[in-house]
């Protein structure tokens, strides 16, 4: 499954890569730029586009998951999901938002600390969940490695983790570029997940390199 963050708040651009094949795309108001009202209209996008919606939400508070779920998106992506039970306190606010629905919602969590990797077992056991994202940067922080990711001891974890979700019968999701992405699909991931800038940047790279033959 291939996610793509849209990194624009753009319907537009939702649009177009609905169009040119991504599996779903991501909504980034943790980190990116995206408004409520924006969220709403890429939304509408990507369901005349057939394609799965996914915003990660700033807060996982329950009225910020009924909020922006109420805006159309077909699920969210909670950042800093450290115990089970702050698992299943998002999983049972999807239910409450859709109670006859919530089987057809995505859930996703983020596994990015240690006290997320001791919790992990825990966490597969919760019923509801979708894909467990690895983030491989706030992990390195966590090791005390500021972020870095030329590691050995964060590779090794990475590694581990992402086995540990796979074993438990779970989609294991992960950050990839075009350097890596047949290698993490080796690890047996799932939720592949990019940005369009990466898709601007390799597509000028490329035109300029044409041009300069």
């Amino acid at each position: 499954m291939l996610v793509v963050n849209v990194d624009h708040p753009s319907p537009g651009l939702v649009n177009y890569l609905c169009a040119i094949g991504c599996d779903a795309v991501f909504f980034d108001c943790e980190q990116g730029s995206p408004d409520i009202e924006s969220v709403e209209n890429m939304a509408r996008a990507a369901r005349l586009g057939n394609v799965t919606s996914l915003v990660r939400l700033w807060s996982r508070e329950p009225w910020m998951i009924e909020r922006m779920m109420l805006r159309g998106v077909d699920g969210i992506v909670a950042p800093r999901v450290d115990t089970a039970e702050t698992a299943e306190q998002i999983v049972d606010t999807v239910r409450y938002v859709f109670p006859k629905n919530y089987e057809q919602k995505t859930v996703v969590v983020q596994v990015e600390s240690l006290e997320a990797i001791d919790s992990l077992d825990d966490m597969l056991a919760v019923d509801g969940i979708d894909a467990f994202f690895i983030g491989p940067v706030d992990l390195s922080k966590s090791l005390g490695h500021g972020g870095r990711l030329d590691v050995p001891e964060v590779a090794e974890l990475v590694e581990r983790t992402t086995s540990r979700i796979v074993s438990a019968g779970k989609s294991a999701g992960m950050l990839v570029t075009e350097k890596n992405v047949r290698a993490i699909q080796k690890t047996g991931a799932t939720f592949l997940y990019c940005h369009a800038n990466d898709f601007l940047r390799i597509g000028m790279a490329e035109f300029k390199a044409r041009m300069a033959i």
